[in-house]
């Protein structure tokens, strides 16, 4: 096993934003009227209106309406209620605390009915605004090292993440909402993309500093998380699979000042020329099964298309549960929707598939003993690691909300960080959050297929996580999803 004199960046970023019982007794008060606005204003005057219609149509994706179709259900407007002084715009996507840091834009080329450019996406007005004119998609391509699906695509979606949305909340720790949230709303684009007859390939390798100087940000303030690259399915088919590159390794960094963590592990990800990705370290044993694999069975039908859009569209985060106990079929199905089949025709996009590890803890599943079991997503087994109900110990976890108390499972994401890091450099922090978001918001999907609800939790006491699941210190919690029957 390679041995290091100290921990790589991302593992002290993540070791110093952990929480536990005493770190949360200082978290100062919120001030409100400090809180960034949720939507970038755009004083260009030129923008293209784009059709409001939310049901799918038989041309695809790759119009003006299709893009339109798309870019709503990945982070459209679809709800809007009006509070004394304000209005509360919910997006497609969940955002920890409703802050909605990702910003998205759109690189287009060749499509009829747009002309080619870099455009940002306004949900407000459900529009593109115009940054630059022109076919940019050479040098998008170039800049993420001639990926084929972004070099093949029409349409690339660039999301990025606005920090001080969240750090005005969540202060240093804001970065893995930011990118648990892009992570969402790619998870989404993911979905919608399948659902409207495309499909969206997500890109986490890519030249950070060719991307900015394109859309003209401030790296300081909003980071280039993701691309996705959005193709028809005959194109996609002719791709071969492509994983990670590597990033260079911040062992030797200074720790910064509370305060100033998001810009040092950021940047500590960039990527200016790719590197081959480093042989596996040799990593961990998981806790061993105490009895055989569970084989879960696989839905016989998959959602049409229009249903597919409609819950995205109504999906809410879930509140309060009822603590009732739900199929083992229902749990099955759930899991199908985030890690479907090889051979199934549902996209399998992942950006961090061999380094993050899937946790199931049930406490109100039929047929299945409560406790602790690792997923297999090429299996689709679970095995249990622990046997007990842990529902006193979740809701400890997860800082007392009684979400994780009354759920009938949880789905957790954890990474081994100092082998993901030896094998990816520090980039492989950043994809592997943007990949449980992903998952993430695929859970929440399955979940309302079979009448569940879901709800995301990003705030978690991570040593207590780790105890719990039977992991050493160098697993790091990356995402917590509940998933139980709405009250």
């Amino acid at each position: 096993m390679t041995t290091h004199a100290s921990p790589s960046l991302s593992e002290r970023y993540q070791q110093a934003t952990n929480y536990t019982p005493a770190s949360l007794q200082g978290h100062p008060a919120l001030d409100f009227s400090r809180q960034p606005a949720p939507f970038k204003t755009w004083h260009q005057a030129r923008r293209i209106l784009l059709p409001r219609d939310g049901e799918a149509g038989d041309e695809g994706v790759l119009n003006a309406a299709g893009l339109g179709r798309l870019l709503h259900h990945t982070y459209g407007v679809t709800l809007v209620r009006e509070a004394p002084g304000m209005s509360m715009h919910y997006r497609a996507s969940p955002s920890a605390g409703g802050l909605y840091p990702t910003e998205v834009y759109v690189a287009v080329r060749g499509l009829p009915q747009i002309p080619d450019g870099i455009f940002a996406y306004d949900a407000r007005e459900h529009a593109l605004v115009v940054c630059w004119e022109g076919d940019f998609g050479a040098d998008i391509a170039r800049h993420a090292f001639e990926h084929p699906a972004v070099a093949a695509a029409s349409v690339v979606l660039i999301g990025t993440g606005l920090y001080e949305r969240s750090a005005w909340r969540y202060g240093d720790r804001a970065y893995r909402r930011v990118l648990l949230d892009t992570g969402h709303v790619f998870g989404n684009a993911v979905v919608a993309s399948d659902a409207l007859d495309a499909v969206l390939v997500p890109v986490s390798s890519f030249r950070d500093e060719g991307i900015e100087e394109l859309l003209l940000l401030d790296p300081a303030r909003e980071g280039v998380l993701v691309l996705g690259a959005v193709l028809t399915r005959e194109a996609a088919a002719e791709l071969a699979a492509s994983t990670p590159l590597r990033s260079e390794t911040a062992h030797a960094a200074p720790a910064p000042e509370p305060g100033s963590w998001i810009d040092a592990v950021h940047g500590a990800g960039r990527m200016d020329a790719p590197l081959p990705a480093a042989d596996p370290e040799a990593r961990e044993t998981l806790p061993a099964g105490l009895t055989p694999p569970v084989a879960l069975a696989r839905p016989t039908r998959s959602r049409t298309p229009a249903s597919t859009l409609e819950a995205i569209r109504s999906r809410r985060s879930t509140r309060v549960y009822a603590p009732q106990r739900v199929p083992l079929g229902d749990l099955a199905t759930v899991l199908s929707a985030a890690y479907p089949a090889a051979e199934s025709a549902e996209p399998r996009a992942r950006l961090a598939e061999d380094v993050l590890d899937t946790w199931v803890v049930t406490t109100g599943v039929e047929d299945l003993a409560d406790g602790v079991h690792h997923y297999d997503p090429a299996e689709h087994t679970l095995t249990a690691t622990r046997h007990g109900n842990a529902r006193e110990a979740l809701h400890r976890c997860c800082l007392w909300q009684e979400l994780g108390r009354d759920c009938a499972f949880v789905v957790i994401h954890s990474i081994e960080l100092p082998a993901a890091i030896a094998q990816y450099g520090e980039r492989i922090y950043r994809a592997a959050h943007l990949d449980a978001g992903l998952l993430g918001q695929r859970l929440n999907l399955g979940a309302l297929a079979v009448g569940l609800g879901a709800s995301g939790i990003g705030g978690f006491f991570d040593e207590h996580l780790n105890a719990l699941l039977g992991l050493s210190p160098r697993h790091a919690i990356v995402y917590v999803t509940t998933i139980g029957v709405p009250a």
